[in-house]
């Protein structure tokens, strides 16, 4: 969405504010962190609607304008002269109206830039802060981690009450933190707020107790999710909804409740009794390393990891890449499949130096039509990658066991689809198409 001008911003931004001010028992809940925010958002919209009234948009902001817009419940109108008059229009009715239309507003904060999370600090004042993670990825192509870590945590400074991930934020940057209001959470037992483990299986994920200060004995729940690092997001929710007075069944409900997102390793049942892991929505340093350890944690008789290039790190891809490669461990994998440029010249030679075999292909196409030759009953294949010139939804759809489980793929939109045949169809020497190729391999049940 094309940015409105500084003055429409600016009277959005006036026009929120005055919402909080007419309405102070309307909650806010503000997620922010380099990685893992829109799991965190979900997981915590879900878990309190099973009692309250929540406003919850799932994409991302690209603009302040966004943040308000949706924290406002407001759409932009796509075409228009006057669009930005119409959505002002429908903000200007919500904070005036007498009863608001929700109890919590959970929101996403994206920094592009740092000052991003301070800029808001005139207009809005979070209940809680979630701070999901400082992380190496976008932010750090021109920034120092200090930097980011420092960007992230000026949204807790700004809130009533700050709840930060103590698993993938480091210690050292507890300094930058000037809230008294502090509370941690994750899966390591040093959190207030963490998850006790029982018993975990592939299909029916985990079982064991949300541990917390208002339950010291622990809450048990059933977590239908598949890597420590999607655990963190339904812990954040539990300790939103426990400091906001919900009640342990809705939220042992809620919890219940929860679901992979699309690409955010989702587990598929794949062609002849095998299983994927669909990782395909993005892919970082930080989130690849975590699927990968997720891939080792599992007990199966043959590991497959598809590694996709992670675009938009730009001075630091050659590095970053090089050490996912050095990560991929020979005794663990019995294949490492690369797609994309960075992928083959910089990760593919760090995992042979851990002992891999690697197979190097020019794209998912070819990465899929692998994969289904390869992958073997009771095996799992792991597809993380990213979206221009990876793509890795289409390696994942010719594998599936059921063409009905292509709606949980990303990208499938219209546009998504002519952008990707056109990419495909300019990539592959025989200019195969996307749909013949697709077509060749859907011998499922």
């Amino acid at each position: 969405m094309k940015a409105p001008s500084k003055r429409v911003e600016l009277k959005l931004a006036k026009l929120t504010r005055e919402f909080f001010a007419r309405h102070p028992d309307v909650k806010l809940i503000a997620v922010t962190g380099s990685a893992g925010k829109t799991s965190a958002k979900v997981a915590i919209g879900t878990v309190l609607a099973q009692t309250m009234s929540v406003q919850l948009r799932e994409e991302e902001p690209r603009t302040k304008a966004d943040v308000f817009l949706q924290i406002m419940g407001v759409r932009l109108p796509e075409k228009g002269v006057f669009r930005w008059y119409r959505a002002l229009r429908g903000v200007k009715k919500r904070v005036k109206a007498e009863r608001p239309e929700v109890q919590v507003i959970v929101q996403e904060f994206n920094p592009q830039e740092l000052g991003y999370n301070a800029w808001f600090r005139d207009y809005l004042l979070p209940d809680i802060a979630v701070i999901t993670s400082v992380s190496s990825g976008r932010m750090q192509v021109e920034h120092s981690l200090e930097e980011v870590a420092n960007e992230m945590i000026t949204l807790a400074n700004n809130a009533k009450t700050a709840l930060i991930n103590r698993d993938d934020i480091e210690g050292r940057f507890a300094g930058f933190l000037t809230n008294p209001n502090i509370t941690t959470y994750g899966t390591s037992s040093v959190a207030e707020y963490s998850f006790d483990e029982h018993d975990f299986t592939l299909e029916g994920g985990h079982s064991g107790t949300i541990i917390s200060p208002e339950r010291p004995d622990g809450a048990p729940v059933h977590l239908r999710l598949l890597g420590e690092h999607n655990l963190r997001p339904a812990i954040a929710a539990a300790a939103v909804s426990y400091k906001l007075g919900l009640s342990e069944d809705g939220l042992v409900k809620g919890l219940d409740s929860l679901r992979p997102l699309a690409g955010r390793m989702n587990l598929l049942r794949g062609a002849d009794e095998t299983w994927l892991i669909d990782d395909s929505y993005s892919s970082s340093p930080q989130t690849a390393l975590s699927a990968l350890q997720t891939l080792y944690s599992l007990e199966v008789p043959q590991r497959i990891a598809v590694l996709g290039t992670m675009n938009g790190l730009r001075g630091i891809s050659e590095q970053a890449h090089a050490e996912l490669g050095g990560h991929c461990r020979g005794d663990m994998l019995d294949w490492v499949v690369t797609v994309g440029e960075k992928a083959s010249t910089s990760l593919a030679p760090a995992a042979r130096q851990q002992g891999c075999q690697v197979k190097e292909c020019r794209d998912a196409i070819e990465a899929g039509a692998f994969v289904r030759e390869k992958l073997q009953p009771g095996g799992v294949a792991l597809l993380k990658g990213s979206s221009g010139g990876v793509w890795l939804e289409e390696a994942i759809k010719v594998n599936l066991s059921s063409t009905s489980d292509e709606a949980q793929l990303v990208r499938q939109e219209p546009h998504w689809l002519q952008r990707k045949q056109a990419f495909f169809t300019a990539n592959r020497l025989g200019g195969e198409k996307l749909d013949t190729y697709n077509s060749r391999y859907r011998n499922r049940s």
